[in-house]
């Protein structure tokens, strides 16, 4: 799953050309309709490449006077579509646009010349592209494609469509690090249904029936249901866009900048440490004790700069802050930001948070707190420990502390932490990180949940065949599997592995077919129907879930019996051995007034599961059913 969002000048065609790519109309409110112009994020998908993935779009305003809404919409986009009209060519916006995707550090993009259709002249379009090429150079975009298209004519629409699957080919997905947050960007309610929300999921999955806390209020709820591009969901994953469903919380307690998460994972903060990048065209400093605007996620809140180890941030200058927030926002380190000044409003920068959560003002000129933002910007012993763990895991302890590239004194001390924080796991000689631990426990969960639905009349599949479809987790499949049967959210029943959610049931019909099938099985007892005629009456399927639940017990080719005459024979047998020490196959025979074809394939099967054992043409119990 991935996100695209829309960026370039009012009128240059971004909601034509994106219903152009996906056949819905982003704009949804009256008002856009009325004035013909995008004011608030429109939403819209469509599939890509030959695997037909699914790709939401966020298109967004471009009029300068809904720059705010913008920001809202692009913070947690993979792939960047900036729209410029070939008949006017690069404009205010798009400049504006271009340098926040810049500071957000949105690498992959692709650029459409619309509207090439309105222009007639080689000589402009060319001249239009150079003014294009020149603008991106420098920028996250500067190797982005440019595409020449027009959604009205349909030229270029195709190649479009096949250079944004290739450059979604080449994007990292969103990593699951187990701490899901989603950034609402619209709240709505739906008679019926009550709460929903909107926006793109991060850092880890969200499933229904999961406990939620919205933040930074401490709203408590449930996600009731969850979906994608209208489609109901079980589980969403990082990166997607997703409208969730929510219970015990109202539309009016949210708006837009909350944050959905897990209980006990985020909360609101009212500092936080950042690294910041001053725009080269604000042509004035950013100095301390400033008023802006901070966008984060799909956040707007008013926070005042407090500049570090220097007086002032001067233009196409990066500096140390900690931001001083006028109300709470979620943030977590890693996270892009931008700084707008209120009036007269523009983009003056923007950079990254370094520590979510710093607890305390600092002293602006203390050398010791530069030494440590310095450390948070490149990645603290912890930080990369971990991240090598991600990328790694499972994996032998001594492996990962010589890939982490760490001193080794600093990786041993990172280790501990680590451990304390319960933030890696050491399962079975081998090492995961939690979040890793439990995303190897979601495929397991994953692959019998996909099992049971391809397969609803089977009870559950056997070890050897739940290891063999998990290649990801072979190293670690016994220990995971033992933790998951102790928590039971996996059962083993009958030598069958299943969901605890898990059972097996029949219509009415095959009850029916059930139930005098069993009767006409146990009149018979021990000369009873073969397999084929008893498959016959109730059907492969049905048959095979009879087996699994122990209802009918098959012990040959061609012979079969309810457990109740399974029952009685063994115990016939068991007592007559107890009693004799030895049988042979016309003493079975003769016991159970039956044939020796019955005699021969009930001693067989009783010798393979070792309740008895063959001696010459004799039978004698083993000595544990002795």
């Amino acid at each position: 799953m991935y996100v695209i969002g829309t960026a370039g000048h009012v009128d240059h065609g971004k909601s034509t050309l994106v219903e152009a790519l996906t056949g819905i109309d982003p704009d949804r409110l009256k008002e856009e309709k009325e004035r013909a112009m995008t004011i608030d994020l429109g939403f819209a998908w469509m599939k890509a490449g030959e695997d037909q993935a699914e790709v939401g779009i966020i298109d967004v305003p471009g009029h300068r006077d809904f720059i705010e809404n913008m920001l809202a919409g692009v913070g947690g986009i993979d792939l960047a579509l900036l729209v410029i009209a070939a008949d006017e060519g690069v404009m205010p916006q798009t400049k504006e646009h271009l340098a926040i995707l810049d500071l957000l550090q949105v690498y992959g993009g692709v650029v459409a010349l619309t509207k090439v259709d309105l222009v007639d002249d080689p000589e402009w379009l060319e001249l239009v592209m150079l003014d294009v090429l020149e603008t991106l150079s420098g920028t996250a975009l500067a190797d982005a494609p440019v595409v020449p298209v027009s959604p009205i004519s349909g030229q270029g629409m195709e190649k479009l469509r096949d250079t944004l699957s290739a450059r979604l080919r080449g994007t990292t997905p969103r990593p699951d690090l187990g701490r899901p947050r989603l950034p609402i960007d619209r709240a709505f309610s739906l008679s019926g249904f009550g709460t929903i929300v909107t926006g793109t999921l991060l850092d880890g999955c969200f499933s229904v029936g999961d406990q939620i806390v919205v933040q930074p209020g401490g709203h408590k709820g449930r996600i009731r249901g969850l979906q994608t591009h209208r489609s109901k969901l079980d589980t969403a994953r990082p990166g997607s866009r997703v409208a969730a469903n929510l219970t015990g919380i109202s539309k009016e307690a949210l708006r837009r900048g909350d944050v959905v998460t897990s209980p006990g994972t985020y909360e609101g903060t009212l500092l936080c440490d950042v690294t910041y990048r001053h725009l080269r065209q604000t042509h004035a400093p950013l100095k301390h004790n400033v008023e802006v605007k901070l966008h984060v996620g799909s956040a707007e809140v008013v926070a005042r700069t407090r500049v570090l180890g220097q007086r002032q941030i001067d233009p196409g200058v990066e500096g140390w802050m900690q931001l001083s927030l006028r109300q709470p926002v979620v943030v977590s380190r890693g996270d892009r930001f931008i700084l707008r000044r209120p009036s007269p409003s523009s983009t003056i920068g923007g950079g990254m948070i370094l520590d979510p959560n710093p607890g305390r003002r600092h002293r602006r000129f203390r050398p010791e707190i530069v030494s440590r933002l310095e450390t948070l910007a490149q990645g603290s012993p912890e930080e990369l420990l971990l991240q090598t763990a991600t990328g790694l895991e499972p994996v032998r302890r001594d492996e990962l502390l010589l890939r982490s590239g760490l001193a080794p004194e600093r990786a041993d001390e990172a280790w501990r932490h680590l451990l304390a924080e319960d933030s890696i796991r050491v399962i079975g000689g081998f090492v995961c990180t939690s979040a890793g631990w439990q995303s190897l426990a979601r495929q397991l969960v994953d692959e019998l949940g996909r099992f049971h639905r391809r397969s609803p009349l089977k009870l559950g599949m056997s070890r050897e065949e739940l290891r063999s479809r998990m290649k990801a987790v072979q190293a670690v499949f016994n220990p995971l599997l033992d933790e998951m049967l102790t928590d039971q959210t996996i059962v083993e029943e009958r030598g069958l592995l299943r969901l605890s959610d898990h059972s097996i049931s029949f219509s009415a019909r095959q009850q029916q077919a059930i139930d005098q099938l069993l009767a006409r099985l146990n009149r018979q007892g021990v000369n009873s129907a073969s397999v084929k005629d008893t498959r016959g009456v109730v059907g492969d399927d049905v048959y095979s879930a009879l087996i699994d639940l122990g209802q009918l017990i098959q012990v040959s080719d061609d012979v079969v019996y309810t457990s109740a005459v399974y029952e009685q024979i063994v115990d016939q047998i068991r007592d007559f051995l107890l009693q004799r020490r030895t049988m042979d196959v016309a003493q079975l025979r003769d016991l159970l007034g039956t044939s020796r074809k019955y005699a021969i394939a009930i001693l067989e099967h009783l010798d393979d599961i070792h309740i008895t054992r063959r001696i010459g043409d004799f039978r004698e119990l083993v000595a544990s059913n002795g």
